[in-house]
């Protein structure tokens, strides 16, 4: 990787290569439809989101180990890391609709992130990509209480009681019914998905505390012994393949993305931090790139393949997809370097103002 290519003292490259293949693994699963009838095992690389989640709460855990956090500082830049991008995502969206014909509905629920509240024709009527940030503002909006409660109970404990609030959803499941209930909506929310956030947290405490080649080896090697684990229960119970199927089992089905997550946390936690190990990824500064414009093809991969139809040519076959991912891509570095760049430079130093101020002096 080249030096103008490597990211600040701060930063993570491993962390960022990964966003990027988790946007590709997303990417793939709804473009796949271009060439295949039936996604089959592909279908699996829908997990690409948990990964995202689990990186999340890799790059959040020093706050969950006893690094300060200030609140307001904090939500400051969260809201401009994420909010402003979603917000110009949307705008497309809705111009999108509009040149189709469609009505625009539920805009104050898109823009509030309140989109998955209530029903799946909400939460995916512009884009179904869109459901995942919904938790991801929660996780942000409650770190620092998780923060504070780490600094009196271990982590470990904290990621149990996620991971058994995780359980006890999917166990109070009906497989009868296909009512959106309360408990159904708390799955796709905080309290069902904290857990993979917790994994993340978890994985970076295996890096600080095991970073030895032969620690990280045997992570490695249960990372992708329970990754092959988790694709064949997903190829055997739930892939698409257009056969006739009983549905998938609500022990299997149900915790597809904690049993992914679990895989991708002993993945990140053998890979991240290693010394040298960017440089050792073949293509790496792609990887990194990728992964700095990760959340644009996040949020616009799914933009494409309308704007093309707009302009008369329905995308089909691999040429649909190359000129998806070159029209996402372009997109996407377009809105990093003219909106996510700049308004997260603007959100730090906000954010650095409020820490700037003088504080009131005690007594």
């Amino acid at each position: 990787m080249s030096p103008e290519n490597l990211p600040s003292q701060r930063e993570d490259p491993v962390i960022e290569m990964l966003r990027g293949l988790a946007a590709c693994m997303v990417v793939g699963t709804h473009y796949a439809s271009m060439v295949a009838a039936h996604p089959g095992l592909w279908g699996f690389a829908s997990t690409g989101v948990d990964l995202f989640f689990v990186l999340s709460g890799y790059v959040f855990a020093p706050y969950l180990h006893g690094r300060p956090l200030a609140t307001l500082p904090h939500l400051v830049r969260r809201f401009f890391r994420l909010v402003p991008l979603y917000w110009t995502a949307l705008a497309c969206y809705l111009l999108l609709s509009t040149l189709q014909g469609r009505d625009l509905l539920y805009v104050a629920e898109h823009f509030f992130f309140l989109h998955t509240a209530r029903s799946l024709e909400i939460a995916t009527y512009y884009n179904s990509a869109f459901w995942s940030l919904p938790p991801e503002v929660e996780f942000y909006l409650v770190l620092p209480i998780l923060a504070w409660a780490a600094t009196r109970w271990r982590l470990a404990w904290g990621a149990t009681l996620a991971v058994a609030m995780h359980l006890a959803l999917v166990a109070a499941a009906d497989p009868a019914s296909q009512a959106v209930t309360a408990r159904a909506i708390a799955t796709i929310h905080l309290p069902g998905l904290l857990c993979e956030f917790a994994l993340g947290a978890m994985a970076w405490h295996l890096v600080q505390t095991a970073p030895g080649a032969g620690q990280r080896a045997l992570r490695l090697a249960l990372g992708l012994l329970a990754l092959a684990a988790a694709m064949a229960l997903f190829h055997v119970f739930v892939a698409d393949t257009g056969a006739q199927r009983d549905p998938a089992p609500l022990w299997i089905g149900g915790n597809m993305g904690l049993l992914a997550a679990t895989a991708y946390a002993l993945l990140v936690s053998a890979v991240a931090g290693a010394p040298g190990a960017a440089g050792r990824v073949p293509l790496a500064a792609f990887w990194f790139w990728l992964g700095q414009c990760s959340y644009g093809v996040y949020l616009l991969h799914n933009a494409s393949p309308q704007a093309l139809q707009l302009l008369g040519w329905k995308p089909q076959g691999w040429a649909g997809i190359l000129a998806c991912i070159v029209l996402t891509l372009g997109a996407a570095w377009t809105a990093h370097k003219a909106i996510e760049r700049p308004m997260r430079a603007w959100g730090r130093r906000i954010s650095l103002r409020w820490h700037a101020r003088p504080r009131p002096a005690q007594g």
